[in-house]
C-alpha cells in the first residue's frame, strides 16, 4: 500500500476510504490505513472497546495525523499502530506524537497522555467523516 494524499487520490481535501476502497486502489492516507486496521482487527474478534482511532499531532511533520491505538485494558498504556512507523510501540515511547482526541463506535474522548481521556457528551455525532464512512459501509453490505 502506498501513501497518497486525498487531494491526489480522490481529488478532494479529505476523504475517508472504506477498507475495500483502500485495498482496491492500493493507496490511501493515514486515516485510510487506520480505518482498514480498525475494521480488520474488529473482524478478527478484537473488542471495539480496545481500539481507538486517535488524532494526534505529528510533531516532526507539524501536521495532524491519525493512528490506531490499542488498549489491553482501560488503564493500560496504549500501543500505537501507525503508517509512519512500521513498528508497534507503547504511546509513552512515541514522543513524536501528541494525542488530541480518540474515538470509536462507542464514543469520542479528549486525549490525554495515558488512558482514553475525558468522554465528550455529544459522542461521535459531529465527526462528519466518521459518520459518512459508517453510512458507506452500511450501504455496501450485501
Amino acid at each position: 500500500m502506498r501513501f497518497i494524499s486525498d487531494i491526489d487520490h480522490w481529488g478532494i481535501k479529505d476523504y475517508w476510504a472504506t477498507p475495500v476502497e483502500f485495498l482496491a486502489t492500493d493507496a490511501g492516507d493515514c486515516e485510510d490505513y487506520v480505518i482498514a486496521k480498525y475494521f480488520t482487527l474488529k473482524a478478527l474478534g478484537v473488542a471495539e472497546s480496545k481500539l481507538y482511532l486517535t488524532y494526534v499531532k505529528a510533531v516532526k511533520l507539524n501536521q495532524a495525523h491519525m493512528v490506531l491505538t490499542y488498549f489491553e485494558n482501560p488503564k493500560s498504556i496504549p500501543l500505537v499502530l501507525d503508517n509512519l512507523n512500521s513498528k508497534i510501540f507503547p504511546a509513552t515511547q512515541r514522543k513524536d506524537l501528541l494525542p488530541v482526541y480518540s474515538f470509536n463506535g462507542d464514543g469520542l474522548w479528549l486525549a490525554k497522555e495515558r488512558g482514553k481521556g475525558q468522554s465528550v457528551s455529544s459522542g461521535t455525532s459531529k465527526l462528519t467523516q466518521w459518520n459518512n464512512l459508517l453510512k458507506k459501509l452500511e450501504t455496501s453490505q450485501p
